[in-house]
């Protein structure tokens, strides 16, 4: 008996998600996810109601240089760890197709490379969205983006904490000018006030906007290029601040986002990422349909170790 269209798509996808795994080719159009994959920033984890993720937020405030040998501690219970608690956010990407098109695709061949096509487009579309939602101004059906983790008044309430009144969550965050006279030195700032101190393990690696900005920065860096040959290569492969790896996303724009993977992620759940569904028969209509679905939220555990510059 041929094989259906639907019985491929059940047999097919396996292949092609993996196919869609290899690091060259997952996020091909996608250069901020495919980097924070590529950094160990998207992690798979078991939900529960929420997400938690614990903090050891401040030192021991008992702590304290002794005046005498028999100066007493003091005996109040330490109180050092809290929790950043975050919704979980879901995507889902419906697959639909009719009977006619299996009518129209007789040879197995063709059935093929219709399913492969309907796959890759879902799971490309399902990225798509991912890392759209991650540049948003604002969050995306309780999807959280860059700038809602790291505003532009270094405040906000993430996780369930107020950083305007727990200024220890407070993140980074200052303004360069239109012409970029100053965006090195500003970046400069806020790498170092996210850092807390030269060699930490703690520095941005990443840092990602939009294209302008990117090529902003770019072209205060021309006076400093050395050219090794006789060919001249205007403009660089690669743009590096630091240490950190700076790439640009055309879902971004004027903000300057500055990341590390211990601090920032996108968190995944275990049993559904990119989970395909049961095929179904549609009612009333001569097709089929079955969905991708993933439960995730992009979520920060030390806000403060994270910066965003942007334009005046």
């Amino acid at each position: 008996m041929a094989l259906t269209i639907g019985q491929i798509a059940a047999v097919a996808y396996p292949a092609v998600l993996n196919e869609q795994r290899k690091p060259e080719d997952q996020f091909s159009e996608n250069a901020l996810l495919s980097e924070m994959q590529r950094q160990g920033m998207i992690k798979s984890r078991a939900f529960g109601e929420t997400l938690q993720l614990t903090l050891d937020y401040r030192r021991n405030p008992g702590g304290k240089f002794l005046t005498t040998d028999v100066d007493e501690m003091s005996l109040a219970k330490t109180e050092v760890i809290t929790a950043a608690e975050y919704a979980i956010g879901e995507l889902g990407v419906p697959v639909m197709w009719t009977k006619k098109d299996e009518v129209q695709t007789p040879s197995e061949n063709q059935k093929v490379a219709f399913v492969d096509s309907l796959l890759t487009n879902a799971i490309s579309t399902h990225d798509d969205l991912i890392e759209e939602a991650l540049l948003a101004a604002t969050s995306t059906e309780g999807v959280h983006s860059a700038l809602v983790l790291i505003p532009e008044n270094g405040a906000g309430t993430v996780g369930g904490i107020d950083a305007s009144t727990e200024t220890w969550w407070a993140n980074a965050a200052d303004t360069y000018l239109a012409d970029g006279s100053d965006i090195e030195a500003v970046l400069t700032e806020v790498w170092n006030t996210a850092s807390k101190g030269s060699g930490s393990k703690l520095s941005p690696t990443l840092l990602f906007s939009g294209s302008d900005a990117h090529a902003l920065f770019e072209s205060t860096q021309v006076p400093y290029m050395r050219y090794d040959s006789q060919d001249i290569k205007a403009g660089a492969k690669s743009l590096m601040f630091k240490t950190a790896k700076y790439i640009f996303s055309h879902f971004g724009d004027d903000h300057v986002f500055m990341v590390n993977p211990k601090t920032f992620s996108l968190y995944a759940s275990k049993q559904y990422f990119r989970d395909k569904g049961e095929q179904r028969e549609m009612e009333k209509i001569n097709g089929f349909s079955f969905k991708l679905y993933s439960a995730l939220q992009l979520a920060t555990s030390n806000k403060s170790r994270l910066a965003v510059a942007y334009e005046a």
